[in-house]
Formats: C-alpha cells, structure tokens, sequence
C-alpha cells in the first residue's frame, strides 16, 4: 500500500500546466470565505473556494479578468497577467451587500450555516469562537440538541457520548475525516483543550460517504485549523483541584516559497480531588455510613504536540504534508465503575508515536485527497500492590490473592500496538448539479503484549498477550450528491462495504489455535432536503448503518478477565431523521430547527459477566423514537440566546434471556431521556471606563431523573412524576448552571477568562450516578496572532 501511494504521488507530481492563479477570498473582518465562485471572463476556468477561503486555477499563459462573486457580497474583479508555468498570488476582501426584495434581507451564509443546510443532518459548532473560554468540549457539545455526554469522574475520566439515543462505541470519532484509531487517547474528548479545534461537526443518522465509517447512528469530526498562515495562538488556564491547562499553536510559512511548519501541542494535569458522598464503614459500628470525602488517587498528566511540515499550492499538490506527533499519559485508577471500592494505588499509562502524511490536489474535475499514519503505542495498567483502601486513603486490608486492587490476582499488563490508518477520498464533478465521491478506509492494527500475573494457556507457560492478536477492517463508500429545481431540492445517496479480518488466540482458551474470522456487510443510505423558501427547508433520511466491533470486543483483555470472541457479529441499525429549519420572523433574529428520528438496532453488543470471566456477546435488539429541538435567536442588540430540548424513549427489544423476560419493553437503563438547556451571551465593547470588548454567558442544563438500572414498563416513573419504590434505582432530576466573562483587551490580541461551573453548588451526577465536581472555577490567558 505504501508503494502505491508513493508512487501514486510521484505521477502526480509528472503533471504540469502552463500557469497556476492562487489566493484567498476574506471577508471585511478578514475571516475566510468558503463557497465564494471564482472564475475567469470568458473561458471555462473557474472554480470554488474552500472552507479557508483558499482558491486555486491551472490556466494557460496570458492575461485574464479575475471575477469573485457570491450571495449577499458585491462582485469583485481583477486583472491578472499569468507568465508561462509562473504563480500569480491575488486575495480579495469582499464587501458585504444587503439588498432588500420584498421585505427579505438576502445576506451571505457562514460556513457554519452552509454545512447545515446538507441533506445530512449535522450541527456544526465554530470552536473558534469559543477559544477565549476556559470551556471543555463536553460542556461544549452537552449545549447542542439530542447529544449527551457523560463523564466517570473529573479530567480526563471515561466519557459516553449519545447521539440520538445510541451511544457508546455506537459513535464514531474522527480528526479531520480521519478515524481516531492510530490517535489512541491523544484526542480523547475528555482531553483535548478547545484551543486544538477550529469546529466540532456532529452528525445525526446518515454519515456523509467522505468520513467513510462504521459509526452505527452517530459520528463527531474534529476539526483542526490547517490554514497555511502565519500563525501563533498560546493558552493556559488554571482551576479548581489543581487543574492546569497549557496550549501552543502555530504556523510559519517561509517567505517566498510554498514552504510551512506548523505545531501544534497541549499540556494537562489535574488532581481531580473534588469531593463526593461515599458509603465508609464507620470503624466503631463496622456499619455503612454516608461520609463526604475528597478523591485521593485521581491524578493525570498527559502530553501531546505535532509538528508538520508541508507545501501549498504548488503544481505537485495543493496541500502536502508529513508530520511527527507524541503522546504521552499517565493516570491514576481511582474506582470501579460504581464507586463501591476505591483503589489507592494501581495506575495506567499511555505512550504513542504517530508520523503521518496527507495529499491533497484539484485535477480539473477531480479532487484527490490521500491520508496514510502509523502509530507505535504503548500501554500499561499496572496493580500489583496487594492492600485495599477505603474513601478516607486508609490501608484496611491485604488482598488474598498474589497481587493487586483491582482483581485478586493483580496486573503488570504492558500491550504494545502497531497501527497503519490509509484512507483514499475521490471527488469527481459529473456536472454543475452532480458530484461522485468514493472513499476508502483501511485500518489494521497488530497487538501484542506481555502480562506475568496474567493467567497462562493450560498446560504451558505461554501468556496469550504474547501471541499476536491481529484486527483489520477495510470500508469503502459509494456516494452521489445532486441537486434540482434550481438547487431547491438537493439529494445525497450512499452506498457503504464493510469488511473485517481478526486474527488471534482467545485468553482462557484451551491451547494455543490461531481463529480467524472474516465477515463482510453492507449498507446504504439516502438523504434529501427539500427548500421551502430561503429560510425554510425539510429534511429527510434513511440509513442501514453497520457498526464493526471494535478490538476488545473481539480480541479480550486478560487483565480484566474479558474473553475474546471472535464470532461476535456486527451491530446494524435502520436510522431514519426527518427535520425542519425555518425561520420564526421576517427580521430572521429567531430560527426554530426540529428533528424527529427512529432508531432500530439489531444484534446489540453487551459486555456478559460470569462467574471468573466476561465476554462481549449479541444480544437483545433495542428502539429508539424521539424529537429534539433547538430555538435561536437575539432578543435584544448583543443579547443573543439558544435553547435546545430533547426527548428521547430507548426501549430494550426481542430479549432472549429468558430470566430478563419481563424486561422486554423496558427503558434503557443509565441512559437520560429527557434533557435540555439554555444559553445566554450578551456582547459589550467599552464597559463603563474601560476599553476593549467583553462578553458575559451563562448556560443552564437540566436533565430529568433517569434509571440506574433495569425495571419493568410498569415500574417506570413518569415524567416529571414521582419514583415511588425504586429509589435507588433512580439518578436524580439534575439542575446545573455554569457562567463566565471574557475581556479582550483594545487594540490587543489578548483575551482573559473566568469562568465558574455549578454555580448554584448542587449535587449533580453522571454515569452508574457517579457524582460530578461541586461549585469550581477556572481562570484562563489567550494571545493569539493571525
């Protein structure tokens, strides 16, 4: 594969034309403007800017008219002599038009609002405005309709992402369109600064053919700022428990050449010794009581920093880069998932080298987008200190077996992971209304590893984690997107393989056999937005989405008893979205965004336990129906508001469990359902005698009590309604309120942030009712050169 791919450049780099026209297209704040037309009077060269403004045309030797035009901008146009295989560089800043007709104020459309009038539902969150804010990208996206992120613990902890009532592995993550896989933990959502992204894009249902994915419902695309500038962006913000946080970004394009270096690279530490309510033996009475304690054994640190090196627009490729990147964790393991016995001493870490390369070029017609990474990532879990403690850090026992906190017998687990992550994404312009695209995505992983407290094959001295444990899985996508009627209505059809390779020896198995499996699915999908007027327009989808186990569903993990099982089948779900946008008044200061979906999974995948050991196994199918909406708008000048509100009824189906029979129609258990929120932002530059701008926000969330566990239909509370019996099967109805004010200084790219959460200082919980940080703070510094 990777001979092709150098060799595929290498043609490429063969291609030549007679002259290239490059440059940006910039708004009168200087922000880049996608989707601008550029073309050149009388000939057929012409073409799109990108997301960054950025426009590129190969034209023959001569002299031409320049024109950019686009909705809501006045017409631009400029002379420009081309010299033979010469480089002209022309930016334009456009003015912006407003033109009245009929009482309709026609004005241009952001980046953001563009990508969300897709026939594929997306909401799309421009972090860039959020960078001042001493803000986590949970709380980030907790503020966006029909998506709940919940959290273990403080920084750093376990987080579950649901998305239209699937959840868990069930979402897929990617980095610029790139599944995370060969990242490991490095842009973890509970890890990642907001300073890292240039926007969040959250899809809901159908995934767009160029992300190419077996995401089963669901799918957030990290979006980094990969704009050749100078460039140089720094952060650091301190908080409660001893949090630290530190961000260096940047860019240097070397003078007079296509050259770049870019760094990108985060710092984070936490104590993360908030304080919460636990059951401890009270040592007179030997009887549970109810203590408020601090957590003693919850610190992390973690590294991470990039650096690339690249070429842009050139006759070889528009974008070119290779670049090096470093990862580095350590963290300590402070509970089980349930807060019922507490660890004081097991820890675990995570090291990773990555190198990765993209392509990128624009061939008339086609577009060619070209991704190959390698990793080398290491990780350790490490308990073999044979005490137990209690929530007071107390030593209370020795353990009975050989060694450790977490199990009896005790972990000295090191793994060490081989990845190569290829991915090929073809773009090709049938016609002004059509567009082809196909992608495919390979990902294959080789694991191997060593455990001495492990349990060995029977009969030999062999740790199974020594033997190579292989997964493969390759994902190709078909799609065609076209629109009609003048562009009022716009289609996008998706055709999706998926194929999957392991290779391994199960631990606990009875000797030393390498299974294979292989299994091959399909899926498809269509997506169609139907415009009502310019500020109105319907949505519908369907997909028959495929979700591919991920490695230790397949593969185990001996430390924690888990068993492969290699005949484990694919997750597979019929989606369907059906959504309208539209605006509420003629000034368009309020819009109303509703979408309704249904969700059929087949073949769920749940983690088994046993008496010694657990698996991942198929069972059960569930449904999800629900609606959410979210209402926008400004209520006064510089007083703007959101609000989004969701509900959604996740019910287990066609159970087989015979024992869980009277489960069958019973609500998902640890699973919200209904929740909802409401932001506020007011602007105001010049406070009083101080110069320079300000803005004050605050959000409030509210999330309705939920199950912990499984109850019959008829044991459910109602809404809003009383719990009755099942008290402790019950996680609280949840108010929390969060508020901050940024100040940037006049005259001065100098931003300071303070920011305050759980204000009102209530209790609030998250996963298994794991209680969440009381009322804490956060300060952060911002300075930032473009």
């Amino acid at each position: 594969m990777r001979t092709t791919l150098f060799l595929f450049l290498i043609f490429l780099s063969s291609i030549s034309f007679a002259g290239t026209i490059k440059g940006k297209i910039l708004d009168h704040h200087n922000e880049p403007l996608p989707g601008v037309t550029v073309r050149i009077q009388g000939t057929a060269y012409g073409g799109i800017s990108d997301a960054k403004g950025r426009f590129n045309i190969d034209v023959e030797e001569g002299t031409y008219i320049l024109q950019v035009s686009s909705v809501g901008f006045e017409t631009n146009a400029k002379t420009v002599t081309v010299p033979g295989r010469g480089v002209i560089l022309v930016d334009f800043q456009m003015k912006e038009s407003i033109t009245e007709l009929e009482e309709v104020v026609v004005k241009s459309k952001t980046f953001e609002q563009e990508k969300m009038e897709d026939p594929i539902k997306v909401e799309i969150i421009n972090t860039k405005k959020l960078q001042a804010q001493s803000i986590s990208l949970p709380q980030i996206i907790n503020q966006t309709s029909g998506v709940k992120v919940r959290q273990t613990g403080g920084v750093g902890s376990s987080t579950n992402i649901n998305i239209n009532g699937l959840q868990g592995s069930a979402i897929r993550f990617f980095k610029d369109g790139i599944p995370l896989d060969y990242l490991g933990r490095a842009f973890d959502l509970s890890l990642v600064p907001v300073d890292q992204l240039s926007n969040i894009e959250i899809y809901k249902g159908v995934l767009p053919v160029k992300l190419g994915a077996d995401a089963l419902g669901g799918a957030v695309n990290f979006v980094t700022d990969n704009t050749a500038q100078n460039n140089l962006s720094t952060a650091y913000s301190f908080g409660s428990f001893n949090t630290h946080q530190v961000n260096l970004n940047g860019t240097l394009v070397i003078p007079q050449t296509p050259l770049f270096i870019g760094l990108s690279s985060y710092y984070v530490t936490s104590d993360n010794n908030y304080r919460l309510d636990v059951p401890v033996v009270n040592n007179e009475t030997r009887n549970l009581e109810m203590r408020e304690v601090e957590r003693f054994h919850d610190e992390i640190e973690t590294l991470y920093t990039e650096l690339k090196f690249g070429i842009n627009n050139t006759k070889i490729a528009d974008s070119w880069y290779i670049s090096g990147s470093f990862f580095d964790l350590e963290q300590d393991n402070q509970n089980n998932i349930l807060l019922s016995t507490p660890y004081g001493e097991a820890f675990s870490t995570e090291r990773s080298y990555i190198g990765t390369t993209r392509y990128q070029k624009r061939i008339d017609k086609l577009s060619i987008d070209a991704f190959l990474a390698y990793s080398n990532r290491n990780t350790k879990l490490i308990d073999t200190v044979n005490v137990r403690y209690n929530w007071l850090g107390e030593i209370t026992s020795t353990g009975t077996g050989p060694g450790g906190e977490i199990s009896d017998i005790g972990s000295d687990q090191s793994l060490d992971f081989e990845t190569w992550t290829g991915r090929l994404y073809l773009t090709y312009n049938l016609h002004p209304n059509h567009f082809l695209y196909l992608n495919h995505n390979l990902i294959s992983e080789r694991r191997q590893g060593t455990d001495p407290r492990a349990p060995k094959l029977p009969g030999t001295d062999i740790d199974p984690l020594s033997l190579t444990a292989k997964y493969r899985r390759n994902i190709t996508g078909f799609g065609l997107s076209s629109s009609f009627i003048g562009e009022q209505l716009k289609s996008e059809i998706t055709i999706k393989r998926y194929e999957l390779f392991t290779s391994s020896v199960s631990p606990f198995a009875l000797n030393d056999n390498v299974e294979e499996f292989t299994n091959v699915n399909y899926g498809a999908g269509a997506s169609f937005k139907y415009s009502l007027s310019n500020q109105k327009y319907i949505r519908l989808s369907y997909e028959l989405a495929t979700r591919i186990p991920n490695t230790e569903e397949y593969l185990g993990n001996p430390s924690q008893f888990i068993l492969g099982n290699p005949s484990l089948l694919p997750e597979t779900s019929h989606n369907v979205n059906l959504g309208l946008y539209t605006n509420l008044n003629k000034d368009n200061t309020y819009w109303l965004d509703v979408n309704t979906f249904y969700r059929y999974i087949n073949d769920n995948i749940f983690l088994i336990p046993g008496l010694v050991t657990s698996q991942y196994r198929n069972q059960d199918d569930a449904q999800s129906v629900g609606v959410e909406l979210s209402l926008r708008g400004e209520i006064v000048n510089d007083l703007t508001f959101s609000t989004a509100v969701t509900y959604q009824d996740i019910r287990r189906t066609g159970i087989q469990d015979v024992s869980n029979a009277l489960l069958d129609g019973a609500r998902q258990p640890n699973t919200p359902y209904f929740f909802t929120n409401l932001s506020l932002r007011y602007k105001k530059d010049n406070l009083g005698s101080i110069p320079g701008s300000w803005q004050f926000y605050t959000n409030y969330s509210f999330v309705e009590k939920y199950l912990l566990e499984s109850v019959s239909r008829e044991q459910e509370p109602p809404l809003f309604g009383e719990v009755g019996s099942i008290t402790e099967q019950i996680i609280p109805s949840q108010h929390v309120v969060d508020a901050g004010v940024t100040y940037r200084f006049e005259n001065l790219p100098l931003w300071l942030n303070m920011e305050l959460n759980n204000v009102l200082d209530l209790e609030v919980y998250d996963s298994y009712r794991v209680q969440r940080p009381s009322l804490n703070y956060r300060f952060k510094v911002r300075y930032s050169l473009n």
